[in-house]
C-alpha cells in the first residue's frame, strides 16, 4: 500500500462498518459493545460491534480480567483481517444490597483496539462493570453499563478511525485464563507509540 496512513483510514475506518456498525439492525450474537462515537463537528454517531469469542479469568480480592476479541475480513480489502479486542480488569464488585452502586462510577480500566496489520490503534479508558459467574458452567454474563475510551497508542503510522468514545456492553464469556493473558502481552507490547493528541482528548 503506498499511503499507509492514508490506507488505515480507508481501509481501516471504512472496512470497520463491517465490524462497528449503524444501530439497528440486530442478530445472534455473544457479545456486543454499543459504541456513542464523535464527529469533528462534535455529533454523535451510535455503531455496534459484535464479538464471538469472550474469554475471563477471575483472581482473589474480586479482581476480574476480561477479553473480548472479533477478527473479520476488511470491506474495503479483503485481503486485510481486521482485528477488534477489549480488554477490562476491574479491581472491585459491586455486590447488590451492600455496595453503593451507580452506572457513572468507575470500577475497572477498559482497553479497545483496533488492528489491520501492521497498523492499529489503542484506546484507553475506564469502565463500570457488573456481573456473575454460573456456579455449575462457569459462564460469565455481565453488563458494562458506562464506559469511556480515548485513543492513546498506534502501532505503525495508522490514523485513529475515530476520536473519543463513550459505550456500553453486553457480555457472555468462558473462564479461558490463557487467552487473557497472551491477549493483554499483545496489547502491551505491541502498543508502545503515544498518540499525540491524546492529552488534549482526554476527560
Amino acid at each position: 500500500m503506498a499511503n499507509r496512513r492514508g490506507g488505515f483510514r480507508s481501509a481501516g475506518l471504512l472496512g470497520l462498518v463491517g465490524g462497528l456498525m449503524a444501530c439497528g439492525c440486530t442478530g445472534p450474537r455473544i457479545s456486543r459493545i454499543d459504541f456513542t462515537v464523535f464527529d469533528p463537528n462534535g455529533r454523535e454517531h451510535r455503531h455496534y460491534a459484535d464479538f464471538q469469542e469472550a474469554s475471563y479469568q477471575a483472581m482473589p480480592g474480586g479482581v476480574l480480567e476480561l477479553v473480548l476479541r472479533s477478527e473479520r475480513p476488511s470491506s474495503v480489502d479483503l485481503t486485510q483481517t481486521i482485528t477488534q479486542i477489549l480488554y477490562v480488569k476491574s479491581f472491585w464488585r459491586p455486590q447488590p444490597g451492600t455496595t453503593f452502586v451507580e452506572s457513572s462510577q468507575i470500577n475497572a480500566r477498559a482497553v479497545y483496539a483496533v488492528l489491520t496489520p501492521p497498523t492499529g490503534v489503542r484506546y484507553d479508558g475506564g469502565a463500570f462493570i457488573s456481573y456473575k459467574i454460573d456456579r455449575n458452567t462457569g459462564e460469565l454474563k455481565g453488563t458494562i453499563e458506562s464506559g469511556s475510551l480515548v485513543p492513546r497508542y498506534r502501532l505503525g503510522d495508522a490514523v485513529e478511525p475515530f476520536g473519543s468514545c463513550r459505550f456500553t456492553a453486553t457480555i457472555r464469556a468462558a473462564e479461558r485464563p490463557r487467552d487473557v493473558v497472551t491477549t493483554l502481552q499483545m496489547l502491551e507490547s505491541r502498543f508502545s507509540q503515544p498518540i499525540e493528541s491524546a492529552a488534549a482528548l482526554s476527560p
